[in-house]
């Protein structure tokens, strides 16, 4: 999935309704009861941290021996987060906060990788 997010395939627009569908979904489960800050702050920080896995995987040179290894850290440590952070949420209404909790993470790595494809000159014609 993270590939199609970061190919060429996925335009801004498919992002933007993604993003758009997310905060929907977001809002939508916070009508029934809203995630604490703190719990949404350690979400987008999941999300950013993947990102951030993530570009240091592609740094790492193809024939390294660690590259495997790396790979495995990169799925396995926001696993464990987004586990982590499940099991401590409230019982009450435990999957609409774990709805909340995973579409912050999204927006976190939302966030993060639309950022380096922002042209930021104004003379640069669009």
């Amino acid at each position: 999935m993270l590939e199609f997010w970061y190919s060429d395939k996925c335009t801004r627009q498919m992002k933007l309704m993604v993003c758009i569908a997310t905060c929907v979904m977001i809002y939508l489960c916070s009508t029934v009861q809203q995630l604490s800050l703190m719990f949404t702050g350690i979400s987008i920080a999941i999300g950013m941290s993947i990102h951030g896995l993530r570009a240091l995987s592609l740094k790492i040179a193809a024939d390294n021996p660690y590259k495997k290894g790396f790979a495995i850290l990169i799925l396995v440590m926001p696993l464990m987060a987004f586990i982590t952070l499940i099991s401590a949420l409230p019982t009450e209404h435990k999957i609409i906060l774990t709805m909340q909790a995973i579409g912050f993470s999204v927006i976190g790595l939302f966030i993060l990788s639309t950022f380096p494809k922002r042209r930021f000159d104004k003379n640069q014609e669009r």
